[in-house]
């Protein structure tokens, strides 16, 4: 769905035939458009449902020797993978856990994000010279927030950045008419739909491919000082 036809859209659920819809760059429009992007950002800022259509993998950039190798993070980046990986100089592909900041090893190579704005990616250990990944580059996937609608250089022809668009028409057409004496009766309603979209959208997130079953995830706790030495 395109902007110019999601500002038709919320027109028909808000208003019917009564108006026609907002001028791009008028007021108005901006409203809705400025309510899309906040409903895109509550949408995929909920780390209970990663929706697959965000997931990506950004370059970091160039990796060098250093003693305290760090990397900025992409400011979009809502939630990493398990794994970063190096393309080194052969063209090989290097894997590398992801962990959290106080479970750094004493031995061995992982990675893991602090801090923010924006977030960094910190390596345990020192990148030496010698090593193939230096000279290569680093990769980050992860989920990533897709980009706003800017309002100063919109022109129609974005593509609304949802799975199911009709979700966010009616997710902005609730909070309008929220907002809205004149249409405020019609706000439970247009929120019921809107979740109604939505529940749909996480069913059909959580689909594997065709014919394939989802594995069961399985969750097992270590148990303490087992290690054989």
């Amino acid at each position: 769905m395109l902007v110019s036809y999601f500002l038709e859209c919320v027109n028909d659920a808000l208003r019917g035939t009564d108006e026609d819809a907002p001028t791009l760059g008028t007021d108005e429009a901006n409203l809705w458009l400025r309510t899309l992007n906040r409903k895109k950002n509550e949408l995929y800022q909920n780390v209970k449902v990663l929706w697959n259509e965000t997931w990506a993998s950004q370059s970091l950039g160039a990796i060098s020797a250093s003693a305290t190798p760090t990397y900025n993070t992409d400011a979009d980046l809502i939630a990493p993978s398990d794994k970063v990986y190096a393309i080194d100089t052969n063209s090989q592909v290097v894997y590398y856990d992801i962990i959290k900041p106080k479970e750094r090893p004493r031995n061995g190579r992982a990675f893991y994000l602090a801090g923010m704005n924006p977030q960094v990616l910190y390596c345990t250990n020192a990148i030496t010279a010698t090593e193939d990944i230096v000279g290569g580059t680093l990769h980050l996937p992860g989920y990533y927030m897709p980009a706003d609608i800017d309002t100063d250089t919109e022109d129609g022809t974005t593509v609304v950045p949802f799975l199911d668009p009709y979700y966010a028409v009616m997710a902005v057409a609730s909070e309008i008419a929220f907002n809205d004496i004149t249409f405020e009766d019609k706000a439970a309603d247009l929120a019921g739909k809107a979740q109604f979209l939505y529940m749909q959208m996480v069913r059909k997130n959580r689909k594997n491919t065709y014919g394939s079953a989802r594995p069961i995830p399985t969750r097992v706790n270590r148990i303490r000082n087992t290690e054989v030495r």
